[in-house]
């Protein structure tokens, strides 16, 4: 027991310790980059009924599992997004941005079972060049979601879980750029965070020997973001404020099935539905707003559409000691052409994805690589001074620690 309550400890202290970065997915969702495993089998793990990430992709399977399993790692996503325009191009700034992640999951007899993931599911960096065309719309914004979420379930049938559970989501928000080329010089920095609260519930099912079917419903969370907007001079109409940033963390649907009827094998597919639409805008208010220093509110029309993710995944064991995997992933974007802008200039995403997993008695090591592809994408009306075609393309690395006691 004390050995177990040590290594949960260390799950737990390791993931405050973290940097928790993300950069841009479908919208500002990740879901393949939340483990090693997750990377290279797409992120297609809703119907997998014996890993620790169950804890966030379907938390119904913990009391399936045999006995404690524990993951603890980070995803390096390395983007490049640049718009392309007259011949020439503007490139946002070239970084590494950490991902992690922890989970746990144990069965409690034979009927019950409790789990807890710590990630990052949400959240976006981009960052422009100081002095590039785009600056009076963006130049640096980063959204960080840090989601805590422990769940129970109980296993009523042996072919049947179900699995439930709050999720606490601590969000910053931090966006600057210039503010009018009437003003040259002038820049605001705008920071908020924020407390809010969701829940999760799931199901498992296996309907016949070597199948399992998985579904998860993560809420809606509505998150207002407090904070200040500064500026780098002290003029009359743009003077240091309170801001209130409202942000709506959509609710998602994924549908998962796997399989083990190939000897050697586990297959697994996907459907994540994403309820975009429901992000229509994204709404501030000051207590001193720019340009009057009185009360007011401006409203940043989104109108992002709901969205499917289709992922796929295999896990072949080769030995014992080691296991093969690969994915694929077609991540539909919300962000239709006359709404893109450059926070988050992304479009349809295609991953390719490989990896491995080794393991000795209770030890284990996965890793992954990944290959985003965004498709193209043309500038909008929100920014009628920039003309041309966002490009882009990412690399996923991922490495993560196991523990089965």
């Amino acid at each position: 027991m004390f050995k177990n309550a040590t290594g949960i400890s260390f799950f737990v202290f390791f993931s405050i310790m973290m940097v928790y970065t993300q950069v841009f997915g479908a919208g500002f969702q990740l879901f393949n980059e939340l483990s090693a495993r997750g990377t290279a089998m797409g992120g297609a793990l809703t119907a997998r009924d014996d890993i620790a990430e169950s804890a966030w992709f379907n938390p119904a399977a913990s009391s399936m599992l045999d006995g404690l399993s524990t993951t603890i790692g980070s995803a390096f996503v390395i983007p490049h997004m640049k718009l392309e325009h007259d011949g020439t191009h503007d490139d946002m700034k070239d970084k590494v941005y950490p991902v992690p992640h922890v989970y746990a999951a144990m069965p409690l007899g034979d009927k019950f079972g409790v789990s807890m993931s710590i990630n990052v599911p949400y959240g976006l960096t981009t960052e422009w060049q100081n002095d590039w065309p785009g600056k009076y719309y963006a130049v640096y914004t980063e959204l960080r979601c840090l989601f805590l979420s422990p769940a129970v379930s109980i296993r009523p049938f042996e072919w049947l879980s179900i699995g439930a559970g709050p999720n606490f989501v601590y969000a910053t928000a931090d966006m600057r750029r210039a503010v009018s080329p009437m003003i040259p010089g002038l820049k605001t920095n705008m920071e908020g965070n924020d407390w809010a609260y969701g829940y999760t519930v799931a199901m498992m099912l296996k309907p016949f020997k070597n199948w399992n079917f998985g579904v998860t419903y993560h809420s809606q969370i509505d998150v207002d973001l407090y904070g200040d907007a500064k500026y780098t001079m002290n003029l009359p109409p743009f003077q240091k404020s309170d801001m209130w940033l409202d942000l709506t963390i959509p609710r998602t649907v994924s549908f998962g099935l796997s399989t083990t009827a190939l000897k050697n094998w586990n297959i697994t597919a996907d459907f994540t539905w994403t309820d975009w639409s429901s992000y229509k805008s994204l709404d501030f208010t000051y207590s001193k707003a720019p340009g009057t220093a009185q009360p007011g509110s401006m409203s940043i029309p989104r109108n992002w559409e709901d969205a499917w993710a289709f992922r796929l995944g295999a896990e072949y064991t080769l030995t014992d000691n080691w296991q093969l995997r690969g994915g694929f992933v077609y991540d539909q974007s919300p962000i239709k052409n006359e709404w893109r802008e450059p926070t988050l200039p992304t479009n349809d995403r295609w991953d390719f994805s490989v990896g491995t997993g080794w393991n000795y008695k209770n030890f284990g090591v996965d890793a992954a690589y990944s290959y985003v592809l965004v498709e193209n994408g043309g500038t909008s009306k929100l920014t009628p001074t920039l003309d041309g075609t966002y490009k882009g393309e990412a690399h996923v690395i991922n490495l993560s620690f196991r523990w089965n006691y």
